[in-house]
């Protein structure tokens, strides 16, 4: 009796007030609002007397379905226009009408609001996303350094510390070292672990710049300092990285590393840091 009385007949009422207030958006022209509180309750004020007019539309089509649902299968036209139609136009049906159809017109109205709100924020994240995937494509095709052809060899590198990722150039490396299994690379930023070995780096660096003193260091040409005899033969190569840092070799790669200062500079550096 209750889905017969109250549910299935007000479900008629919610139909037409909510297509209502569609067709008011048509009429009234409402095709934007201001994100202000004062341009919602002025764009919510434009629904007020739809609402409140809404009676005479939905009333003889409720009351229809609910003369259908109670009375079947006997009916009759007196008591259906009387009892049905003519009742119900009353100011005492009206304003017991008033309050739910006024809360079912705005619940309505800013869930509406609510979901187009939610639509464009989503709509307006997607734009930036992809302005901001454009220019990443973009600054990869133009400056992207994995996008240089002109030098055969490595220019840059990606490493991370305990701060995060870091994509360097080549040449702003002091040098490249091994400890505890674990290869890096010392910048003026600091230290970053890095993918590549020193066998890798030293097949893909360019060999005017790069140089393996020993088995656990590559130095950059434009980190040397200056060099020194230590003891029993062997070298120090001060480096002028910003704390003081010192590599010892033996003397037959000394000999090596100073032939290869001696050369001229076969590239000229893209980065200097």
């Amino acid at each position: 009796m209750v889905i017969q009385t109250m549910v299935l007949p007000e479900i008629c009422t919610v139909f037409v007030i909510t297509y209502l207030i569609f067709q008011a958006h048509k009429w009234f022209k409402l095709n934007t609002i201001a994100n202000k509180w004062s341009a919602i309750v002025r764009y919510e004020l434009y629904f007020l007397p739809i609402i409140m007019l809404s009676f005479l539309f939905f009333n003889p089509i409720t009351q229809t379905v609910r003369y259908f649902l109670e009375n079947g299968p006997d009916y009759s036209w007196k008591d259906y226009w009387d009892g049905y139609i003519i009742y119900t136009y009353s100011w005492k049906i009206y304003f017991q009408y008033l309050t739910p159809i006024l809360l079912i017109g705005y619940i309505s109205i800013n869930l509406s609001l609510l979901k187009d709100h939610l639509k464009q924020r989503q709509e307006y994240h997607e734009l930036i996303e992809a302005e901001l995937e454009k220019k990443a494509i973009a600054l990869s095709t133009t400056s992207s350094p994995k996008s240089k052809t002109s030098s055969p060899y490595l220019t840059y590198l990606k490493g991370r510390n305990t701060t995060g990722e870091l994509d360097f150039p080549i040449n702003d490396v002091y040098y490249f070292t091994i400890e505890d299994r674990f290869y890096y690379a010392e910048l003026a930023k600091g230290r970053y672990l890095i993918s590549k070995t020193l066998n890798e780096l030293e097949a893909e660096l360019n060999p005017a710049h790069f140089l393996r003193i020993k088995r656990d260091y590559i130095v950059n040409r434009q980190a040397i300092e200056s060099y020194t005899h230590w003891e029993n033969g062997k070298y120090s190569i001060r480096l002028n990285t910003p704390k003081p840092h010192t590599i010892v070799i033996p003397r037959t790669r000394m000999q090596e590393l100073r032939e290869w200062l001696q050369q001229e500079d076969l590239q000229p550096l893209e980065t200097v840091s």
